[in-house]
């Protein structure tokens, strides 16, 4: 049961980088036009919008459907854009720097990654990043793909928080955050660390999807978390990383095929709904297409509150399918 989850995100506070009154955030738009919705990014004072794009599929598309991608999505009122060196071997990373930075950076609020595990390569990492993304500094930078706990135990001996803060001290970085999808149990290992050594970080990235809560859950056992430490929740594999529509595509599990759950089982608006009716900031999303660029920000613009029930009727639909073979990339 997920009772208490429901709540409404007011926004205030800060927009990519500009200080703001909540009357001005509310206006929700800019000089390209209206936004999407906005939310606060926990209680890092930011704001963003509720859609993001996310890099991963950037990078992998064409040059030409990248670059479109990106610009439909800022047409839409997509102000949030997801991005790693892993994604492609930073050809995503150089995608923002042709397609994004040169004329939208004042109003993108960027967000890069990495999986380094000790001071010196994340901070040679931040350095390669802004370079491909051609910006002098992220919006967010997160350590990438936390594991177990004794993973994270071995990246904080070697100093990760410290180039964090490092580079949030220089200025290359505006806020720090985590992600991971592999073990619930490793986001839970970070934030006592940080609740230990007194460091705010201002966003975590975890699955977040009605089949979750039945398996090894992050939306269960993390988000409560990261709420209750004003810390802001960024969604991931909302769509299972796809296998919502079947099939058996991603990195692991490969030998088994899903029959579709969309959208016989639940709709596309039932799994972007379910996020967006938790505490969840931006719901990170995939999209290969400006197709689906404008599909989804269609279903972000609409309100999304749903109450207990509502949210227990999507995860009750899910629970015959719930498991490693769906959820293929927990540990």
């Amino acid at each position: 049961m997920l009772a208490g989850f429901t709540a409404s995100l007011t926004v205030s506070g800060c927009l990519n980088g500009k200080d703001t009154t909540t009357a001005e955030v509310a206006s929700t738009s800019d000089r390209l036009g209206r936004l999407l919705p906005l939310r606060n990014l926990g209680s890092s004072g930011s704001a963003v919008t509720n859609l993001g794009a996310g890099g991963d599929h950037i990078g992998r598309a064409s040059e030409r459907d990248a670059q479109a991608i990106i610009e439909k999505a800022l047409e839409e009122g997509v102000r949030f854009f997801d991005n790693a060196p892993l994604y492609s071997d930073g050809v995503a990373e150089e995608r923002y720097g042709k397609f994004l930075t040169p004329n939208y950076r004042d109003v993108s609020f960027i967000m890069t990654k990495t999986l380094a595990r000790n001071k010196a390569d994340a901070l040679a990492d931040l350095d390669a990043s802004l370079a491909r993304m051609k910006t002098d500094y992220v919006d967010l930078w997160q350590v990438h793909a936390l594991e177990t706990p004794e993973r994270v135990e071995e990246r904080i001996r070697d100093e990760i928080i410290d180039a964090l803060l490092e580079a949030q001290e220089s200025g290359k970085v505006r806020h720090i955050g985590f992600t991971g999808h592999d073990s619930f149990e490793g986001h839970l290992k970070m934030l006592e660390e940080i609740e230990k050594r007194g460091v705010k970080m201002a966003a975590a990235m975890l699955p977040v999807n009605p089949a979750d809560p039945h398996f090894k859950s992050f939306v269960t056992n993390v988000l409560p978390r990261c709420v209750e430490a004003g810390i802001g929740v960024l969604a991931m594999k909302t769509l299972a990383y796809g296998r919502f529509f079947g099939g058996n595509q991603g990195w692991r599990r490969t030998e088994v095929s899903l029959e579709p759950l969309i959208p016989d089982v639940i709709s596309l608006e039932d799994a972007f709904g379910f996020a967006w009716s938790l505490p969840v900031t931006c719901l990170v999303s995939g999209m290969e297409s400006v197709q689906q660029v404008s599909q989804n920000a269609a279903i972000a613009r609409k309100t999304w509150n749903w109450n207990q029930a509502e949210l227990q009727r999507r995860i009750d639909a899910l629970a015959p399918f719930a498991g490693p073979d769906l959820e293929f990339y927990k540990i």
